[in-house]
């Protein structure tokens, strides 16, 4: 009777008529496989879907497909093998299971890179150190963390914009690329200012001029530069002590500040004498006593 042919069990199909034994059956292959019993077809072997994988011959279960770890995907279906499961690349994990496209594995954010294949956590994401940036996503390496700029520097960790660079103030600078915070930043020393916010160059420092000095360094204007005083005069230029300034000589006086050269110091007229050093008006010149006279000047 038709009844007593015997259905091959799940997981297994016999595609021929006249089977009389029950090793005619044939496994689902590996990746496949059926849930009912009396298969005669091997497409009604059903492949595991994709983001899974089988490695059982004659699977009778749709529970034997396997999700691939998170980290991994495998974007076909009917995968018979662990291997078969895809790393996401570097710059991107993914933390679920199952994952079944390329597209499911997701990029670090802008400021953060991985080095590591088949990321499975988001904390893999490791953020650019102070003084780099990254615009862009999916970053797989350190070296894709850009450098503030010489003359800037940046205190944030993990930065996706340059605009977290900062420009050193003016009156200083910092030579150097990827400074991390605002000490980096040199100031210009003192006899010596600069104007320029963000400067990458100590030749941007520029020097007091000459009957001028500066003591402090750190300078951001030329007015930072000190006139010396009326009654003397400097040489010097990029003077940083007051010391540089030096007294006009007996005979002589100065009556501005900022004398840069001993021939600004101007002789008394004949006539007068002054016996003191750095005098600062021609008042300080003193007239000869009645009955006594000078010819020359500078007395």
């Amino acid at each position: 009777d038709e009844t007593d042919c015997i259905d091959c069990v799940a997981g297994q199909y016999v595609d021929v008529t006249g089977s009389d034994e029950a090793s005619d059956c044939i496994d689902c292959v590996a990746g496949t496989y059926v849930e009912g019993s009396g298969s005669s077809l091997e497409s009604q072997c059903t492949a595991c879907e994709s983001g899974k994988y089988s490695s059982v011959l004659g699977s009778a279960s749709e529970s034997n497909c396997i999700d691939c770890v998170a980290g991994k995907y495998v974007d076909v279906a009917g995968s018979d093998s662990s291997t078969d499961c895809i790393d996401c690349v570097a710059g991107t994990y993914v933390e679920a299971v199952g994952s079944d496209s390329s597209s499911d594995c997701i990029g670090c954010v802008a400021g953060r890179y991985s080095t590591v294949v088949g990321s499975a956590a988001g904390v893999n994401c490791i953020a650019c150190t102070a003084g780099r940036y990254v615009v862009v996503s999916g970053s797989d390496d350190a070296s894709d963390c850009e450098a503030c700029l010489a003359g800037r520097y940046s205190g944030v960790s993990g930065s996706s914009s340059v605009d977290d660079c900062i420009d050193c103030v003016a009156g200083r600078y910092v030579d150097v690329t990827g400074s991390d915070e605002a000490s980096d930043c040199i100031d210009c020393v003192a006899g010596r200012y600069s104007t320029v916010v963000g400067s990458s160059s100590v030749a941007g420092c520029i020097a007091c001029a000459a009957g001028t000095y500066a003591i402090e360094g750190g300078s951001n204007d030329a007015s930072d530069c000190i006139d010396c005083v009326a009654g003397r005069y400097s040489s010097v230029v990029g003077s940083s002590v007051v010391g540089d300034c030096i007294a006009c000589g007996a005979g002589k006086y100065v009556d501005a500040a900022g004398s840069d050269d001993e021939t600004d110091c101007i002789d008394c007229v004949a006539g007068q004498y002054v016996d003191v050093t750095g005098s600062d008006e021609a008042s300080d010149c003193i007239d000869c006593v009645a009955g006594t006279y000078v010819e020359g000047s500078g007395s």
